[in-house]
């Protein structure tokens, strides 16, 4: 039986956990895109000419949970990060670490790279082929909307996580400011009192449910499929992750029904396998379909309960790797998969099995990334700026 601790509804100094789970999600994307390479699933920007269905279900399991507990982490740290600050204040240094990454490295090389990779080899995945060098590419790359008409992606490809977090951080900010309140504080106080009741901390997974199920997909971007989720459902785990940060009893809810949580979790996986590949694009008026996808989207809340729980029971302490891998969570984001997608396009002649070929890519992306993170991200003020970090003095 689990100790009773106390629950404090207040903000923390600081949650360890919350760290430590968001180097483990950036490792478990990093391996799936990896993995991108290699499967036999949907076209992607570039695919290696050997391929294994053995991707197929661990990639399954992790589109489950993986972005849902980004955006779920990402709420719980907006939450700190507002704190008691101005929000013009909070929102332009919102801007400053998640817009101008997209804007700047997105925008002028990453997009251009993995597109006319994509483009060029003729992948068929969102945009028309392209024949020709990367240099005669360039002057097409700001041309008509990627995955419509042309070759330029707004939301810098695999960046598209930052664009959205920041639209959805500033859009949302009205109802942040007023859950920061008095009178937020007493609402949300008395919704928090009943989600800690035993149990009650997977009804938010019935809020995901009608979301994903019955969100409107005539809806432009927001109806939008990413990471095997909706972008209104990202939007809604945002919410629930920034009320998580903002009343931590929701913290202890979760660490006492983490075994719960998790046994729920492996057993609703285990028959979401024979439905995976009927879901298609969400309901379509047959309740045997709807009973499916219900079951799918609460699968993937007890994930991120579970998940939750175990970080704050086993993970909410600090350590010498968390202090150096912490600061180059986002660089290594920002920089991982135009780098798989590169070293995927330049070895494709490498006749090598698709495993020791997974390693050697895989190897080579941390050594590039975190060496170019090390050496000269942290060290260069413009670097640094770029790249969404404060500035190497800075605190916040």
């Amino acid at each position: 039986m689990d100790t009773p601790r106390p629950a404090p509804a207040r903000l923390a100094d600081r949650l360890f956990d919350v760290d430590w789970l968001r180097l483990i999600a950036i490792g478990l994307v990093f391996a799936s895109h990896t993995g991108r390479l290699f499967d036999t699933m949907e076209p992607w920007h570039f695919k290696n000419p050997i391929r294994t269905d053995a991707f197929t279900i661990p990639m399954g399991i992790g589109s489950q949970f993986v972005m849902p507990l980004f955006f779920v982490l990402s709420g719980i740290s907006t939450r700190f990060a507002l704190g008691a600050r101005p929000w013009r204040e909070f929102a332009w240094k919102r801007v400053l670490r998640l817009g101008v990454p997209v804007v700047t490295l997105g925008w002028f090389l990453f997009n251009p790279l993995q597109i006319y990779i994509e483009a060029s080899t003729n992948q068929q995945y969102h945009c028309a082929p392209f024949s020709g060098t990367f240099w005669q590419f360039l002057p097409h790359a700001f041309s008509g909307r990627y995955g419509v008409n042309g070759y330029f992606n707004w939301s810098g490809v695999h960046l598209w996580y930052l664009a959205w977090l920041l639209i959805f951080t500033l859009v949302s900010l009205p109802l942040f400011l007023f859950l920061r309140s008095e009178r937020g504080k007493r609402v949300l106080s008395s919704a928090v009192s009943l989600l800690c009741l035993p149990g009650m901390i997977f009804l938010p997974g019935l809020l995901l449910v009608l979301t994903e199920q019955f969100f409107p997909r005539s809806v432009p971007y927001l109806s939008k499929n990413e990471g095997g989720w909706i972008m209104a459902s990202h939007w809604v785990l945002l919410i629930l992750g920034f009320v998580i940060g903002a009343d931590l009893r929701l913290r202890e809810a979760m660490r006492r029904q983490r075994w719960v949580a998790f046994t729920l979790a492996d057993l609703t996986l285990v028959p979401l396998a024979t439905w995976a590949f009927t879901l298609g694009d969400g309901w379509n008026g047959d309740p045997v379909l709807l009973f499916h996808w219900a079951w799918r989207t609460m699968n993937g809340w007890f994930w991120v309960v579970a998940i939750l729980g175990l970080g704050a029971e086993y993970l909410n302490r600090p350590h010498k790797a968390l202090a150096l891998l912490g600061p180059a969570v986002l660089p290594f984001y920002i920089l991982h998969q135009p780098l798989i997608v590169v070293l995927g396009y330049l070895l494709a002649g490498w006749a090598l099995p698709v495993l020791p070929k997974y390693l050697l890519i895989g190897s080579l992306v941390l050594v590039l990334a975190l060496g170019f993170y090390f050496l000269a991200i942290r060290r260069s003020r413009l670097l640094r700026f770029l790249f969404g970090l404060p500035a190497a003095s800075s605190t916040s």
